[in-house]
Protein backbone atom coordinates (compact mmCIF):
# COMPACT_ATOMS: atom_id res chain seq x y z
CA UNK A 1 0.00 0.00 0.00
CA UNK A 2 1.28 3.46 -0.91
CA UNK A 3 2.22 6.02 1.72
CA UNK A 4 -0.87 7.89 2.93
CA UNK A 5 0.88 10.55 5.03
CA UNK A 6 0.06 13.22 2.43
CA UNK A 7 -3.62 12.19 2.22
CA UNK A 8 -4.89 12.22 5.83
CA UNK A 9 -8.59 12.15 4.91
CA UNK A 10 -8.11 8.81 3.20
CA UNK A 11 -7.73 7.20 6.66
CA UNK A 12 -10.75 8.88 8.24
CA UNK A 13 -12.85 6.72 10.54
CA UNK A 14 -15.26 9.63 11.13
CA UNK A 15 -16.44 10.45 7.59
CA UNK A 16 -18.99 7.91 6.42
CA UNK A 17 -18.22 5.86 3.34
CA UNK A 18 -19.63 6.93 -0.04
CA UNK A 19 -18.95 10.64 0.53
CA UNK A 20 -15.27 10.65 -0.46
CA UNK A 21 -14.68 6.90 -0.86
CA UNK A 22 -17.32 5.64 -3.28
CA UNK A 23 -19.61 2.65 -2.82
CA UNK A 24 -18.62 1.33 -6.25
CA UNK A 25 -21.01 -1.59 -6.06
CA UNK A 26 -23.22 -3.04 -8.83
CA UNK A 27 -26.11 -3.71 -6.42
CA UNK A 28 -27.63 -1.08 -4.15
CA UNK A 29 -30.86 -0.68 -2.22
CA UNK A 30 -32.18 2.56 -0.75
CA UNK A 31 -34.44 2.34 2.31
CA UNK A 32 -36.34 5.51 3.25
CA UNK A 33 -37.48 5.27 6.86
CA UNK A 34 -39.73 6.85 9.49
CA UNK A 35 -39.28 6.63 13.28
CA UNK A 36 -42.23 5.80 15.53
CA UNK A 37 -40.76 8.10 18.19
CA UNK A 38 -37.42 9.51 19.34
CA UNK A 39 -36.65 6.70 21.78
CA UNK A 40 -37.11 3.91 19.26
CA UNK A 41 -35.28 5.93 16.63
CA UNK A 42 -32.24 6.30 18.90
CA UNK A 43 -32.19 2.60 19.77
CA UNK A 44 -32.41 1.67 16.10
CA UNK A 45 -29.56 4.04 15.25
CA UNK A 46 -27.44 2.51 18.01
CA UNK A 47 -28.03 -0.98 16.61
CA UNK A 48 -27.10 0.21 13.09
CA UNK A 49 -23.72 1.58 14.17
CA UNK A 50 -21.95 -1.76 13.59
CA UNK A 51 -22.91 -1.67 9.91
CA UNK A 52 -21.84 1.88 9.04
CA UNK A 53 -18.85 1.89 6.68
CA UNK A 54 -16.07 4.42 7.21
CA UNK A 55 -14.01 6.21 4.59
CA UNK A 56 -10.92 4.27 5.62
CA UNK A 57 -12.59 0.87 5.22
CA UNK A 58 -14.11 1.69 1.84
CA UNK A 59 -10.96 3.25 0.42
CA UNK A 60 -8.79 0.35 1.64
CA UNK A 61 -11.03 -2.01 -0.31
CA UNK A 62 -11.20 0.22 -3.39
CA UNK A 63 -7.43 0.58 -3.58
CA UNK A 64 -6.81 -3.15 -3.19
CA UNK A 65 -9.45 -3.87 -5.83
CA UNK A 66 -7.91 -1.39 -8.28
CA UNK A 67 -4.37 -2.66 -7.71
CA UNK A 68 -5.35 -6.30 -8.17
CA UNK A 69 -7.45 -5.55 -11.21
CA UNK A 70 -4.53 -3.74 -12.84
CA UNK A 71 -2.10 -6.52 -11.93
CA UNK A 72 -4.35 -9.43 -12.89
CA UNK A 73 -5.92 -7.59 -15.87
CA UNK A 74 -9.38 -8.65 -14.78
CA UNK A 75 -11.78 -8.05 -11.91
CA UNK A 76 -10.74 -10.07 -8.82
CA UNK A 77 -13.75 -12.32 -8.26
CA UNK A 78 -12.70 -13.34 -4.74
CA UNK A 79 -12.70 -9.71 -3.53
CA UNK A 80 -16.21 -8.66 -2.53
CA UNK A 81 -18.00 -7.04 0.39
CA UNK A 82 -21.12 -5.13 1.47
CA UNK A 83 -21.35 -1.55 2.77
CA UNK A 84 -23.96 0.54 4.53
CA UNK A 85 -24.40 4.17 5.42
CA UNK A 86 -27.07 6.14 7.29
CA UNK A 87 -28.26 9.70 6.66
CA UNK A 88 -30.89 11.80 8.43
CA UNK A 89 -33.36 14.35 7.14
CA UNK A 90 -34.00 17.53 9.10
CA UNK A 91 -37.12 15.86 10.50
CA UNK A 92 -35.10 12.85 11.62
CA UNK A 93 -32.48 15.05 13.27
CA UNK A 94 -35.27 16.96 15.02
CA UNK A 95 -36.54 13.76 16.60
CA UNK A 96 -33.15 12.45 17.74
CA UNK A 97 -31.33 15.61 18.90
CA UNK A 98 -32.09 17.50 22.09
CA UNK A 99 -34.33 20.55 21.93
CA UNK A 100 -32.48 23.58 20.59
CA UNK A 101 -29.62 21.58 19.06
CA UNK A 102 -30.69 22.24 15.48
CA UNK A 103 -30.80 25.98 16.17
CA UNK A 104 -27.00 25.71 15.96
CA UNK A 105 -27.19 24.95 12.22
CA UNK A 106 -25.89 28.04 10.37
CA UNK A 107 -28.49 29.95 8.31
CA UNK A 108 -26.56 29.19 5.10
CA UNK A 109 -27.80 25.62 5.39
CA UNK A 110 -31.51 26.53 5.27
CA UNK A 111 -32.10 24.12 2.37
CA UNK A 112 -31.77 21.18 4.78
CA UNK A 113 -34.43 22.67 7.03
CA UNK A 114 -36.76 23.48 4.12
CA UNK A 115 -36.43 20.10 2.42
CA UNK A 116 -36.31 19.25 -1.28
CA UNK A 117 -40.06 19.54 -1.94
CA UNK A 118 -40.30 23.12 -0.65
CA UNK A 119 -37.47 24.17 -2.96
CA UNK A 120 -38.45 22.08 -6.00
CA UNK A 121 -39.75 24.89 -8.20
CA UNK A 122 -36.59 26.95 -7.90
CA UNK A 123 -34.46 24.14 -9.33
CA UNK A 124 -36.82 23.28 -12.17
CA UNK A 125 -38.99 20.52 -10.70
CA UNK A 126 -42.26 21.74 -12.16
CA UNK A 127 -45.06 20.17 -14.20
CA UNK A 128 -44.64 16.40 -14.41
CA UNK A 129 -41.60 16.71 -12.10
CA UNK A 130 -43.44 18.68 -9.41
CA UNK A 131 -43.74 17.23 -5.88
CA UNK A 132 -47.44 16.48 -6.48
CA UNK A 133 -46.26 13.63 -8.72
CA UNK A 134 -43.50 12.28 -6.47
CA UNK A 135 -43.38 8.84 -4.88
CA UNK A 136 -41.50 10.08 -1.82
CA UNK A 137 -40.37 13.34 -0.25
CA UNK A 138 -43.49 15.46 -0.89
CA UNK A 139 -45.62 17.05 1.83
CA UNK A 140 -48.68 14.91 1.03
CA UNK A 141 -46.64 11.70 1.49
CA UNK A 142 -45.37 10.00 4.68
CA UNK A 143 -42.56 11.82 6.45
CA UNK A 144 -39.05 10.44 5.95
CA UNK A 145 -36.60 10.57 8.87
CA UNK A 146 -33.64 8.52 7.62
CA UNK A 147 -32.11 6.92 4.56
CA UNK A 148 -30.14 3.67 4.63
CA UNK A 149 -28.04 2.75 1.60
CA UNK A 150 -26.89 -0.85 1.30
CA UNK A 151 -24.38 -1.63 -1.45
CA UNK A 152 -22.93 -5.02 -2.36
CA UNK A 153 -21.05 -6.97 -5.01
CA UNK A 154 -23.22 -10.07 -4.73
CA UNK A 155 -26.96 -10.59 -4.45
CA UNK A 156 -26.62 -13.02 -1.53
CA UNK A 157 -24.58 -10.56 0.52
CA UNK A 158 -27.01 -7.76 -0.28
CA UNK A 159 -29.97 -9.88 0.87
CA UNK A 160 -28.21 -10.92 4.06
CA UNK A 161 -27.47 -7.32 5.03
CA UNK A 162 -31.01 -6.21 4.15
CA UNK A 163 -32.37 -9.02 6.33
CA UNK A 164 -30.16 -7.85 9.20
CA UNK A 165 -31.36 -4.28 8.75
CA UNK A 166 -34.97 -5.49 8.55
CA UNK A 167 -34.61 -7.28 11.91
CA UNK A 168 -33.56 -4.02 13.55
CA UNK A 169 -36.33 -2.08 11.85
CA UNK A 170 -38.96 -4.49 13.17
CA UNK A 171 -37.41 -4.57 16.65
CA UNK A 172 -37.59 -0.79 17.00
CA UNK A 173 -40.78 -0.24 14.97
CA UNK A 174 -39.06 1.80 12.30
CA UNK A 175 -41.16 1.90 9.13
CA UNK A 176 -39.97 1.60 5.55
CA UNK A 177 -41.70 4.47 3.75
CA UNK A 178 -40.16 3.71 0.37
CA UNK A 179 -37.72 1.10 -0.92
CA UNK A 180 -35.80 1.33 -4.18
CA UNK A 181 -33.54 -1.45 -5.47
CA UNK A 182 -31.00 -0.35 -8.07
CA UNK A 183 -28.26 -2.04 -10.03
CA UNK A 184 -25.73 -1.62 -12.79
CA UNK A 185 -27.09 -2.43 -16.22
CA UNK A 186 -26.03 -5.87 -17.50
CA UNK A 187 -23.50 -6.89 -20.12
CA UNK A 188 -22.16 -4.25 -22.47
CA UNK A 189 -24.37 -1.66 -20.75
CA UNK A 190 -22.37 -1.91 -17.53
CA UNK A 191 -21.41 1.55 -16.29
CA UNK A 192 -23.95 3.23 -18.59
CA UNK A 193 -27.29 4.85 -17.86
CA UNK A 194 -30.54 3.93 -19.65
CA UNK A 195 -30.10 6.34 -22.58
CA UNK A 196 -26.93 4.39 -23.31
CA UNK A 197 -24.18 6.79 -22.22
CA UNK A 198 -21.32 5.92 -19.90
CA UNK A 199 -21.98 7.61 -16.55
CA UNK A 200 -19.93 8.89 -13.61
CA UNK A 201 -16.87 9.79 -15.68
CA UNK A 202 -16.06 13.29 -14.47
CA UNK A 203 -15.68 13.29 -10.69
CA UNK A 204 -13.77 15.90 -8.70
CA UNK A 205 -10.49 14.99 -7.09
CA UNK A 206 -10.24 15.92 -3.40
CA UNK A 207 -7.16 17.46 -1.85
CA UNK A 208 -5.87 15.55 1.20
CA UNK A 209 -7.84 12.50 0.06
CA UNK A 210 -6.56 11.77 -3.45
CA UNK A 211 -2.85 11.81 -4.18
CA UNK A 212 -1.50 14.74 -6.16
CA UNK A 213 0.51 14.42 -9.36
CA UNK A 214 4.18 15.19 -8.64
CA UNK A 215 4.37 17.29 -11.81
CA UNK A 216 1.15 19.18 -11.11
CA UNK A 217 0.09 19.50 -7.47
CA UNK A 218 -3.37 20.71 -8.51
CA UNK A 219 -4.19 17.51 -10.39
CA UNK A 220 -4.94 14.01 -9.14
CA UNK A 221 -2.22 11.43 -9.72
CA UNK A 222 -3.00 9.16 -12.66
CA UNK A 223 -6.09 11.15 -13.68
CA UNK A 224 -5.11 13.88 -16.17
CA UNK A 225 -7.49 16.81 -16.13
CA UNK A 226 -9.04 15.88 -12.76
CA UNK A 227 -8.50 18.95 -10.59
CA UNK A 228 -8.01 18.56 -6.84
CA UNK A 229 -10.72 20.48 -4.99
CA UNK A 230 -10.52 21.63 -1.37
CA UNK A 231 -12.08 18.97 0.92
CA UNK A 232 -14.36 21.55 2.53
CA UNK A 233 -16.44 21.59 -0.64
CA UNK A 234 -17.64 18.07 0.22
CA UNK A 235 -17.04 17.55 3.94
CA UNK A 236 -17.89 20.10 6.64
CA UNK A 237 -15.19 21.59 8.82
CA UNK A 238 -12.35 21.64 6.28
CA UNK A 239 -10.65 24.21 4.05
CA UNK A 240 -12.82 25.35 1.13
CA UNK A 241 -11.86 26.79 -2.26
CA UNK A 242 -12.12 30.24 -0.69
CA UNK A 243 -10.34 29.53 2.55
CA UNK A 244 -11.23 28.41 6.09
CA UNK A 245 -14.70 26.98 6.72
CA UNK A 246 -17.40 29.13 8.27
CA UNK A 247 -18.66 28.73 11.86
CA UNK A 248 -20.01 25.27 12.56
CA UNK A 249 -21.21 23.33 15.62
CA UNK A 250 -18.85 20.50 16.52
CA UNK A 251 -21.41 17.79 15.76
CA UNK A 252 -21.54 18.83 12.10
CA UNK A 253 -17.78 18.38 11.59
CA UNK A 254 -16.88 15.49 9.25
CA UNK A 255 -20.45 15.53 8.00
CA UNK A 256 -21.85 16.22 4.55
CA UNK A 257 -25.17 16.80 2.80
CA UNK A 258 -26.92 14.22 0.64
CA UNK A 259 -29.20 14.84 -2.33
CA UNK A 260 -31.28 11.83 -3.36
CA UNK A 261 -33.40 12.10 -6.50
CA UNK A 262 -35.36 9.43 -8.36
CA UNK A 263 -35.12 10.40 -12.03
CA UNK A 264 -37.31 8.53 -14.52
CA UNK A 265 -36.00 8.18 -18.06
CA UNK A 266 -38.21 7.85 -21.15
CA UNK A 267 -35.75 6.05 -23.43
CA UNK A 268 -38.11 5.73 -26.39
CA UNK A 269 -39.03 9.41 -26.17
CA UNK A 270 -35.39 10.48 -25.93
CA UNK A 271 -34.23 8.63 -29.04
CA UNK A 272 -37.39 9.45 -31.00
CA UNK A 273 -36.62 13.08 -30.29
CA UNK A 274 -33.19 12.66 -31.86
CA UNK A 275 -34.84 11.55 -35.11
CA UNK A 276 -37.24 14.50 -35.05
CA UNK A 277 -34.48 17.01 -34.28
CA UNK A 278 -32.42 15.77 -37.22
CA UNK A 279 -34.99 17.32 -39.54
CA UNK A 280 -33.63 20.70 -38.43
CA UNK A 281 -30.08 19.56 -39.13
CA UNK A 282 -29.83 16.43 -41.32
CA UNK A 283 -26.04 16.82 -41.49
CA UNK A 284 -25.79 15.10 -38.10
CA UNK A 285 -26.51 11.42 -37.53
CA UNK A 286 -28.76 10.40 -34.66
CA UNK A 287 -25.71 9.35 -32.63
CA UNK A 288 -23.82 12.56 -33.39
CA UNK A 289 -26.77 14.73 -32.40
CA UNK A 290 -27.21 12.82 -29.14
CA UNK A 291 -23.49 13.29 -28.47
CA UNK A 292 -23.93 17.03 -28.99
CA UNK A 293 -26.61 17.05 -26.30
CA UNK A 294 -24.50 15.05 -23.87
CA UNK A 295 -21.05 16.41 -24.76
CA UNK A 296 -19.77 12.82 -25.02
CA UNK A 297 -20.38 9.80 -27.20
CA UNK A 298 -22.00 6.70 -25.74
CA UNK A 299 -18.58 5.26 -24.82
CA UNK A 300 -17.77 8.36 -22.77
CA UNK A 301 -15.31 9.75 -25.33
CA UNK A 302 -15.54 13.54 -25.25
CA UNK A 303 -16.45 15.68 -28.23
CA UNK A 304 -13.51 17.84 -27.18
CA UNK A 305 -11.12 15.08 -28.28
CA UNK A 306 -13.38 13.09 -30.63
CA UNK A 307 -15.45 15.72 -32.47
CA UNK A 308 -16.58 13.60 -35.44
CA UNK A 309 -16.79 9.96 -34.29
CA UNK A 310 -16.81 7.79 -31.20
CA UNK A 311 -13.22 6.72 -30.60
CA UNK A 312 -13.96 4.98 -27.29
CA UNK A 313 -11.09 6.85 -25.62
CA UNK A 314 -12.51 8.21 -22.36
CA UNK A 315 -10.73 11.11 -20.66
CA UNK A 316 -11.26 14.35 -18.76
CA UNK A 317 -8.19 16.27 -19.87
CA UNK A 318 -9.95 19.23 -21.50
CA UNK A 319 -11.38 22.50 -20.22
CA UNK A 320 -13.36 24.05 -23.14
CA UNK A 321 -10.96 27.04 -23.23
CA UNK A 322 -10.24 26.34 -26.91
CA UNK A 323 -13.94 26.13 -27.71
CA UNK A 324 -15.42 29.31 -26.19
CA UNK A 325 -18.38 29.52 -28.59
CA UNK A 326 -19.31 25.85 -28.31
CA UNK A 327 -18.65 24.91 -31.92
CA UNK A 328 -17.34 21.47 -30.91
CA UNK A 329 -19.00 20.89 -27.54
CA UNK A 330 -22.20 23.01 -27.49
CA UNK A 331 -22.47 25.33 -24.53
CA UNK A 332 -25.83 23.71 -23.72
CA UNK A 333 -24.31 20.19 -23.62
CA UNK A 334 -24.98 18.37 -20.36
CA UNK A 335 -21.34 17.90 -19.36
CA UNK A 336 -20.75 21.61 -19.95
CA UNK A 337 -23.75 23.03 -18.10
CA UNK A 338 -23.03 21.01 -14.95
CA UNK A 339 -19.27 21.64 -15.12
CA UNK A 340 -18.20 24.53 -17.41
CA UNK A 341 -14.54 24.01 -16.47
CA UNK A 342 -12.39 26.94 -17.65
CA UNK A 343 -14.91 28.33 -20.16
CA UNK A 344 -16.06 31.88 -19.50
CA UNK A 345 -18.38 32.73 -18.01
CA UNK A 346 -18.16 31.54 -15.26
CA UNK A 347 -14.45 30.71 -15.37
CA UNK A 348 -12.46 27.94 -13.74
CA UNK A 349 -12.51 29.32 -10.18
CA UNK A 350 -16.29 29.51 -10.12
CA UNK A 351 -16.67 26.09 -11.75
CA UNK A 352 -14.63 24.35 -9.08
CA UNK A 353 -16.67 25.92 -6.25
CA UNK A 354 -19.84 24.28 -7.61
CA UNK A 355 -18.58 20.69 -7.84
CA UNK A 356 -20.58 17.86 -6.32
CA UNK A 357 -19.64 14.23 -5.63
CA UNK A 358 -22.03 12.11 -7.73
CA UNK A 359 -23.01 8.55 -6.78
CA UNK A 360 -25.80 7.63 -9.21
CA UNK A 361 -26.95 4.12 -10.16
CA UNK A 362 -29.70 2.95 -12.55
CA UNK A 363 -32.96 1.34 -11.50
CA UNK A 364 -35.39 -0.69 -13.61
CA UNK A 365 -34.89 -3.10 -16.50
CA UNK A 366 -33.10 -2.18 -19.71
CA UNK A 367 -35.08 -0.83 -22.66
CA UNK A 368 -35.21 -3.83 -25.01
CA UNK A 369 -38.81 -4.22 -26.26
CA UNK A 370 -37.93 -7.40 -28.17
CA UNK A 371 -37.42 -9.15 -24.81
CA UNK A 372 -40.99 -8.59 -23.69
CA UNK A 373 -43.28 -6.00 -22.04
CA UNK A 374 -41.11 -5.74 -18.91
CA UNK A 375 -38.38 -4.28 -21.12
CA UNK A 376 -40.75 -2.01 -23.04
CA UNK A 377 -41.49 1.74 -22.92
CA UNK A 378 -43.98 1.45 -20.06
CA UNK A 379 -41.49 -0.10 -17.62
CA UNK A 380 -40.42 2.09 -14.70
CA UNK A 381 -36.71 2.86 -15.24
CA UNK A 382 -34.26 5.64 -14.60
CA UNK A 383 -31.45 6.79 -12.34
CA UNK A 384 -31.23 6.99 -8.58
CA UNK A 385 -29.24 10.20 -8.58
CA UNK A 386 -27.27 10.72 -5.40
CA UNK A 387 -24.69 13.37 -4.64
CA UNK A 388 -22.80 14.75 -1.66
CA UNK A 389 -21.69 18.33 -1.05
CA UNK A 390 -20.96 20.78 1.76
CA UNK A 391 -23.60 23.35 0.79
CA UNK A 392 -26.89 22.32 -0.82
CA UNK A 393 -27.80 25.80 -2.00
CA UNK A 394 -24.38 26.96 -3.22
CA UNK A 395 -23.54 23.72 -5.00
CA UNK A 396 -26.40 21.41 -6.03
CA UNK A 397 -29.19 24.00 -6.20
CA UNK A 398 -26.98 26.55 -7.93
CA UNK A 399 -26.09 24.03 -10.63
CA UNK A 400 -29.75 23.27 -11.24
CA UNK A 401 -31.12 26.80 -11.18
CA UNK A 402 -28.32 28.98 -12.57
CA UNK A 403 -26.72 26.66 -15.11
CA UNK A 404 -28.84 23.59 -15.99
CA UNK A 405 -32.21 25.36 -16.22
CA UNK A 406 -31.01 28.80 -17.30
CA UNK A 407 -31.67 29.33 -21.05
CA UNK A 408 -29.30 32.30 -21.00
CA UNK A 409 -26.31 30.45 -19.61
CA UNK A 410 -23.68 31.20 -20.56
CA UNK A 411 -25.14 33.43 -23.27
CA UNK A 412 -28.60 34.40 -24.52
CA UNK A 413 -30.10 31.74 -26.74
CA UNK A 414 -27.84 28.86 -25.70
CA UNK A 415 -30.75 27.11 -24.05
CA UNK A 416 -31.23 24.82 -21.04
CA UNK A 417 -29.51 21.49 -20.51
CA UNK A 418 -31.42 19.21 -22.96
CA UNK A 419 -30.70 16.09 -20.90
CA UNK A 420 -31.89 17.02 -17.40
CA UNK A 421 -33.13 20.62 -17.85
CA UNK A 422 -36.57 21.95 -18.59
CA UNK A 423 -38.08 22.15 -22.08
CA UNK A 424 -36.81 24.81 -24.43
CA UNK A 425 -35.03 25.66 -27.65
CA UNK A 426 -31.26 25.34 -27.99
CA UNK A 427 -28.83 26.99 -30.37
CA UNK A 428 -26.41 24.69 -32.15
CA UNK A 429 -23.64 27.05 -33.24
CA UNK A 430 -21.80 26.53 -36.52
CA UNK A 431 -18.40 27.59 -37.82
CA UNK A 432 -19.79 27.44 -41.34
CA UNK A 433 -23.33 28.38 -42.19
CA UNK A 434 -26.10 29.68 -39.94
CA UNK A 435 -26.69 28.46 -36.41
CA UNK A 436 -29.40 25.82 -35.97
CA UNK A 437 -32.29 26.22 -33.54
CA UNK A 438 -33.38 22.96 -31.99
CA UNK A 439 -36.42 22.41 -29.76
CA UNK A 440 -36.13 19.70 -27.10
CA UNK A 441 -38.58 18.30 -24.60
CA UNK A 442 -37.59 16.88 -21.26
CA UNK A 443 -37.54 13.09 -21.11
CA UNK A 444 -36.08 12.90 -17.60
CA UNK A 445 -38.64 13.53 -14.85
CA UNK A 446 -38.24 13.71 -11.09
CA UNK A 447 -40.38 11.15 -9.23
CA UNK A 448 -39.00 11.72 -5.74
CA UNK A 449 -36.39 13.79 -3.93
CA UNK A 450 -35.04 14.60 -0.49
CA UNK A 451 -32.18 16.36 1.28
CA UNK A 452 -30.41 14.75 4.22
CA UNK A 453 -27.45 15.28 6.53
CA UNK A 454 -24.65 12.70 6.59
CA UNK A 455 -23.45 12.67 10.22
CA UNK A 456 -19.96 11.63 11.22
CA UNK A 457 -19.63 8.25 12.94
CA UNK A 458 -19.18 10.00 16.31
CA UNK A 459 -22.28 12.12 15.78
CA UNK A 460 -24.31 9.01 14.92
CA UNK A 461 -23.22 7.52 18.23
CA UNK A 462 -24.03 10.71 20.15
CA UNK A 463 -27.47 10.85 18.58
CA UNK A 464 -28.10 7.20 19.47
CA UNK A 465 -27.05 7.82 23.07
CA UNK A 466 -29.16 11.00 23.40
CA UNK A 467 -25.98 12.98 23.99
CA UNK A 468 -26.46 15.56 21.24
Amino acid sequence: MADDSDTPLRSSVEIQGNVLAAFNKPLQTFLLLAFADAGRGRKWLGDMAEFVATTEAVEDFNEEYSERRAHEERAPEDLHTVWTNVTLTFGGLSKLAASGTLDQIPPRFSALRDGAAARAARIGDRGSSAPDNWLFGAEHLPVIDAVVTVAADRQGELKQRLDEVQERLELHRVTIVFEQPASELPGARKGHEHFGFKDGISQPGVRDFHRADSDNADTRLGHPGQKLIAPGEFVLGYETQRGPPGPLPDWMHDGSFQVLRRLNQDVLGWWSQMEQARRSDPSLSREALAAKLMGRWRSGASLAHAPTSDTGAVDNNFDFSEDPSGMTTPRFAHIRTVYPRASKPPGEHESERRRIMRRGIPFGRTFEPSRGPEHGPDEDRGLMFQCFCADLERQFEFLQSHWVNNPGFPDAGDGTDPVIGRDGPNTLRRTRGPDTRLAFQRFVTTSGALYAFVPSVSTLRRLAAAEL
